[in-house]
């Protein structure tokens, strides 16, 4: 069973093909395995393409990079190139959706996920003091209340529990505004978005202007809550801009109500730009060391290029992002504020630098390129120096610059890193894998072999409430600790799969079986 186990793996994380004279048994065990094999079918079915055409780097990063590994697996236990015909599929869009939308000359991906809110009290959740019908941070425009207020009429979700709406009196304007944060990046990307409805003949409308100059706006004609969203280019030179909650005309009757009104910048993030390379680059691997994949050569060679040229100079030599390597490790970029206007530290969470030092760990096998190495290399003892060992397991924070420890599901991020770099005989030893087995056996799991669980965070506090079915890089701690396997094995048996995460889990529950 551990022969079976580290061939299946170095299929894919070696990047090694089987032998052509093993596919008659890689069959028979697809057909001994076809209890993962087919819930991996099913659920793949279901959400394989649900994702890759999305030019939102979050979603591929947290989606998409799952359903592409999980293709790799599927090939390494099957020997079915039509799972790599489906990587090739998802690969070609994903990279024909990469985008320049900051001029720097490399292409990426990128989203507005994770950039500052430049809109305070974006929901209308908080109140003026002395003045309930009133949002915080926002002034109302010819108006003393009577016909711009807070109400409990909402889109529901996370848009919380109150919007606002501004009603017409046909004479005059009605309006609310709020001055968009001065710390926004002039000549960015950024968007707009936000729910609106309208009542009577009115049309809602959420305009973003620069004095009397409009830069963008949404337009709300129906009578049911409506999410829009629209990007533009921010003036540089710091003017003070205004977003306005209106009416497109008021001399028509009827309300336009809105919540949940954001903007912020469209920026690209390392840990997406690693996350979707990952397989890219695996894939790139897999066909340099399989000469049965040859037919393949060319595409494996254009995502190579592509990564080589595009994704991983763009982290240093962007004028736009600025170096944001600093000796030991990646950093937050030097010119524009991507994660928040008010941080008090330059430094990544682990997860960031970690999933990023992968990806050169596996190009650097295609290409040999020694600058690759030795950035991974000083990225895996920068982390490997902010490890605590606790009675035999690793427990870590989720950065340097916090006590929170750090969360079972970005720790699959991190955990890909360690494995790949233990792989390779860098920086992680046969000790240190058993040390994070230990972290998921003595520190995370409920101790139930019948209804296992694992606890939110790697110190064993917190409840995951679910996310403890993200297992899929823990899975490849089952080389030191056939439990480990057993244990997901269990929690999947009975359990219907729903994303990616799931997806990705399960086809390493059939590559490690």
């Amino acid at each position: 069973m551990l022969l079976k186990l580290i061939t299946a793996a170095s299929l894919v994380l070696a990047g090694t093909a089987a032998p052509a004279s093993s596919a008659s048994s890689a069959s028979s065990a697809s057909s001994a395995e076809s209890v993962w094999l087919t819930k991996y079918k099913a659920l793949e079915a279901q959400i394989g393409n649900a994702v890759y055409t999305d030019p939102n780097s979050a979603n591929l990063a947290w989606g998409e990079s799952y359903i592409m590994r999980s293709y790799l697996d599927a090939y390494a236990v099957t020997q079915d190139t039509a799972w790599l015909d489906k990587l090739v599929t998802h690969a070609d869009t994903v990279i024909g959706n990469a985008d320049d939308l900051d001029g720097d000359g490399f292409e990426g991906w990128s989203t507005a996920q994770y950039s500052p809110v430049e809109l305070a009290n974006p929901s209308f959740e908080s109140a003026t003091t002395g003045d309930a019908t009133l949002p915080a941070s926002w002034a109302r425009f010819q108006d003393t209340g009577s016909h711009v207020y807070r109400i409990t009429d909402t889109p529901g979700g996370s848009t919380g529990t109150q919007a606002v709406r501004v009603v017409s009196d046909l004479t005059r304007w009605k309006k609310l505004r709020q001055n968009v944060n001065s710390a926004y990046e002039g000549g960015s990307r950024y968007l707009l978005r936000g729910w609106g409805k309208k009542s009577g003949s009115v049309t809602g409308r959420v305009v973003l202007r620069n004095g009397s100059t409009t830069i963008c706006s949404l337009d709300y004609t129906t009578t049911t809550w409506t999410f829009k969203q629209t990007t533009c280019t921010l003036p540089t030179g710091g003017p003070t801009l205004t977003v306005w909650l209106e009416h497109a005309s008021y001399t028509v009757s009827g309300s336009a109500s809105f919540d949940d009104v954001k903007l912020s910048g469209i920026f690209p993030y390392m840990v997406h730009d690693a996350m979707i390379g990952i397989p890219m680059a695996e894939f790139a691997r897999l066909v340099a060391k399989s000469p049965a994949l040859s037919a393949y050569a060319a595409k494996a060679g254009a995502y190579r290029a592509f990564l080589e040229t595009e994704i991983v100079p763009r982290w240093e030599q962007s004028a736009y992002l600025g170096n944001t390597w600093n000796g030991t490790t990646w950093r937050q970029p030097p010119n524009i504020d991507t994660f928040s206007h008010t941080g008090t530290t330059n430094d990544l969470p682990f997860n960031m630098p970690l999933g990023f030092a992968n990806l050169l760990l596996v190009l650097n096998e295609v290409n040999g390129d020694a600058t690759y190495l030795s950035r991974a290399v000083k990225v895996g003892q920068w982390a490997k120096a902010n490890l605590t060992n606790s009675g035999g397991a690793y427990v870590w924070n989720y950065g340097t610059y916090t006590t929170k420890k750090e969360d079972l599901s970005h720790a699959n991020v991190d955990l890909s890193a360690f494995v790949e770099f233990y792989r390779r005989g860098q920086v992680f030893t046969g000790t240190d894998m058993t040390a994070f087995k230990n972290t998921l056996k003595s520190r995370m799991w409920n101790g139930s072999t019948t209804a296992p669980a694992f606890s939110l965070y790697v110190d064993g506090t917190g409840a995951a409430n679910g996310v403890d079915y993200f297992l899929h890089s823990w899975l490849e701690l089952t080389e030191f600790d056939r439990q480990v396997w057993t244990l997901a094995s269990t929690k999947y048996t009975n359990f219907t799969g729903t994303n990616a995460s799931h997806l990705i889990t399960l086809s390493r529950l059939l590559r490690l079986e």
